[in-house]
């Protein structure tokens, strides 16, 4: 939708793109003298909600950001440690700068600058990377698997969830691999849609926050339930 400072709108019915946008909005913070920071996928994010995002001025917007940026750590840190210890449950590694990628995804993978997730594709039958087809984004990787881990907030994007999975499916069969999924403490929807698309042996649980990790397909400690 929008982001408002004063009188001035940025977004919505504006003619030019939400990175443009955004470049407008960290100009407008340093002309204001607030050094603007690492918010522009914070921006960019609000630029797109579907929700109008009001400011009386540019110092307002300022500790916004710095507070949406503190939560936005906090969260990661806690996704960071999710991951640790995934990795540790089936010797793999984090995808996003925790070491070389796997010898069977050399040619079919895109690594993002700046920490973010690496990308992978599909193998076609002639050993080529197949970009016809949607590749997927993943959290932690080895030489025989290729997986996503997440928390309860999956549950809000079920669908995408659904379609993440799925993509993990099919990426995996192509090369051979097992797709594995890690539903956090708390994410019952997201746990089920895994264990329809890559069956309870390829999914993990959480019995309790913060718990170790069970296979699906593996005996429910006495000690705890399923949420």
């Amino acid at each position: 939708m929008t982001i408002t400072v004063g009188t001035t709108m940025f977004g919505g019915p504006n003619p030019t793109t939400p990175g443009q946008q955004v470049k407008l909005l960290v100009n407008a913070l340093v002309a204001a003298g607030i050094k603007p920071g690492s918010y522009g996928n914070i921006l960019a994010r609000w630029i797109k909600d579907v929700t109008d995002h009001p400011f009386p001025d540019y110092a307002a917007l300022a500790a916004a950001l710095t507070s949406a940026e503190a939560v936005g750590a906090q969260r990661n840190a806690v996704g960071d440690r999710r991951e640790a210890d995934a990795c540790k449950v089936v010797n793999a590694w984090v995808g996003r700068g925790g070491g070389p990628a796997p010898a069977w995804a050399v040619g079919f993978h895109d690594l993002p600058p700046g920490g973010q997730d690496p990308t992978v594709w599909a193998r076609q039958a002639d050993g080529t990377r197949n970009e016809k087809a949607a590749p997927v984004k993943v959290d932690i990787w080895a030489e025989d698997l290729l997986g996503i881990v997440g928390g309860g907030a999956k549950d809000g994007r079920i669908n995408d969830f659904a379609r993440v999975v799925e993509e993990l499916r099919i990426v995996c069969a192509s090369h051979g691999i097992r797709p594995v999924v890690f539903a956090g403490f708390g994410a019952t929807d997201s746990r089920d849609r895994a264990v329809a698309v890559v069956g309870a042996q390829n999914t993990y649980v959480q019995d309790v926050h913060d718990g170790p990790w069970r296979l699906m397909s593996d005996p429910v400690p006495s000690s705890s339930t399923l949420p």
